[in-house]
C-alpha cells in the first residue's frame, strides 16, 4: 500500500520537477577575460584604472587627463585635460585612433570640470558647477547655457543626463540650499538647442533623473527631509504625466524598453508600475540589496541583480542574478562566482535579445541570461 502511495506521488511530483524554473548564465565571449576595470566598446575593450586609459586594439595609452567620457553608443572616448587655464579635448574612436583634438575656452573650477561626447562628435563641458558648453567636432562653440541657481547659501554640482541615442538631454542641479531647505531644477535642451525649464521645487532636491531608450519619457526622482520620495513622470518636453509616491527611501529608476512601464528599486525590493496610470503591476523583495532591476512586459518578468556595491571601487560583489515570472508567480536565481566592475561613463542594462533571453551590457563582464519557467 505504502508502495503504491509513493509510486502515485512521484507520478504526480515529475510534471513539476520537468517544469522547474531556472536561470542560466554565461559571460559573452569577448569579455571573458576581462577584469573590473576593463569594458567592450563598439570596436574595442579600454581598461581605465588609476588615471589611464589603454585601448586594446592599439594598445594605445593615455594619461595625465582631468576627466574622460564615454559617447552613449560606446563609439567615442574624449579626455580633457587642463593646463595653463584652458582646456584641451582629445576624442578618440574605440580602438584608440584620434578623431579630433583641440582646445577649449578659459577653464576656471577643475573641482567641477565635466565631459560629455555625444554620438557625432559633438562635445559638452562642465565647469564652474553649473556652466556649460556645446562644441561641435571641429572645436567651435555651438552654443553654452548657465544652470546655476545664483543661490547664496550653495548648491550642488550640476549633473547631466541622457538618452541613449542622444536624443533628449537633461542638465538639472540636484540640491540648491536656500532659506535652510533644499530644493532643486532641471532644464531640457529642445531640438533648436535652446534648454526649457522642466522642474523647479524649493523643498524637494534630485536625486537623478532618468531617460527613456527612445528619449520620449523623463522620470525624475525627488525627495524631501523628512518626506516620501516621489517619481515624476514628464514627456520629453517636461510635460507632467503622472507621478508616484514611495514610503521607502528610492535607489533607482528605471524604464521599460518602450518607456510604458517604469521600475523603482528601494533596498531589496523592486516594484513595477505603468506610466501611463501610475498603477501597480507587480513586484518582489530580495534579502539581499538590488543594484539595478528592470522589467519586461513581453515576457512578464523582472530582472534584478543583486549584491554589495562599492562606491568607491564601483564594483559588485556577492552577485546575485535574480528573475521573477509575475505571471506564474516563479522566481529564479543564480548567483555569479566574480566581481563586476562599472564605469561613470557607461550606464548598465538589461536587454532582451529574444522570448525568455536577455543580456547584461555595460559591466565590465557581459553576462548572457537565458530563464526557464
Amino acid at each position: 500500500m505504502i508502495a503504491k502511495i509513493f509510486r502515485t506521488l512521484l507520478f504526480l511530483l515529475l510534471p513539476v520537477l520537468a517544469m522547474g524554473q531556472s536561470l542560466n548564465l554565461s559571460v559573452t565571449s569577448p569579455t571573458s577575460n576581462n577584469n573590473r576595470s576593463t569594458f567592450l566598446l563598439k570596436r574595442g575593450e579600454v581598461t581605465i584604472n588609476n588615471g589611464q586609459i589603454r585601448f586594446h586594439r592599439s594598445n594605445k595609452t593615455v594619461d595625465g587627463f582631468t576627466d574622460y567620457g564615454i559617447s552613449p553608443d560606446l563609439s567615442k572616448v574624449s579626455l580633457l585635460k587642463w593646463g595653463g587655464g584652458k582646456g584641451h579635448v582629445i576624442v578618440f574612436d574605440s580602438m584608440g585612433d584620434t578623431l579630433t583634438t583641440y582646445s577649449t575656452i578659459s577653464l576656471a573650477d577643475q573641482s567641477s570640470f565635466g565631459i560629455y561626447p555625444q554620438d557625432n562628435g559633438d562635445i559638452m563641458l562642465r565647469d564652474k558647477i553649473a556652466d556649460f558648453t556645446f562644441f561641435n567636432t571641429f572645436g567651435d562653440i555651438i552654443t553654452n547655457m548657465s544652470n546655476s541657481s545664483q543661490s547664496k547659501e550653495g548648491e550642488a554640482i550640476s549633473e547631466v543626463a541622457t538618452s541613449p541615442g542622444g536624443e533628449t538631454l537633461v542638465v538639472f542641479n540636484p540640491k540648491i540650499k536656500r532659506n535652510g531647505k533644499l530644493g532643486s531644477k532641471a532644464q531640457v535642451r529642445l531640438s533648436d538647442g535652446t534648454f526649457r525649464n522642466i522642474f523647479y521645487s524649493s523643498d524637494r532636491y534630485l536625486k537623478n533623473v532618468v531617460i527613456s531608450n527612445d528619449g520620449d519619457m523623463i522620470a525624475a526622482v525627488t525627495a524631501a527631509s523628512g518626506g516620501e520620495d516621489k517619481v515624476l513622470l514628464m514627456d520629453k518636453y517636461g510635460n507632467n504625466i503622472n507621478s508616484i509616491t514611495s514610503k521607502d527611501p528610492l535607489d533607482a529608476v528605471s524604464f521599460s524598453d518602450e518607456g510604458q512601464y517604469v521600475t523603482l528599486n528601494s533596498g531589496g525590493s523592486v516594484t513595477v508600475y505603468s506610466t501611463e496610470k501610475a498603477k501597480r503591476v507587480g513586484g518582489t523583495s530580495f534579502r539581499e540589496t538590488v543594484f539595478m532591476a528592470n522589467y519586461f512586459p513581453e515576457d512578464d518578468l523582472i530582472l534584478a541583480i543583486t549584491g554589495d556595491y562599492s562606491k568607491m571601487a564601483n564594483a559588485l560583489g556577492n552577485v546575485k542574478i535574480n528573475a521573477v515570472n509575475l505571471r506564474k508567480r516563479s522566481i529564479a536565481d543564480h548567483e555569479f562566482s566574480g566581481v563586476l566592475g562599472f564605469s561613470k561613463a557607461i550606464a548598465p542594462k538589461f536587454i532582451r535579445t529574444s522570448a525568455d533571453r536577455y543580456e547584461l551590457e555595460g559591466a565590465s563582464k557581459e553576462i548572457k541570461i537565458e530563464s526557464h519557467f
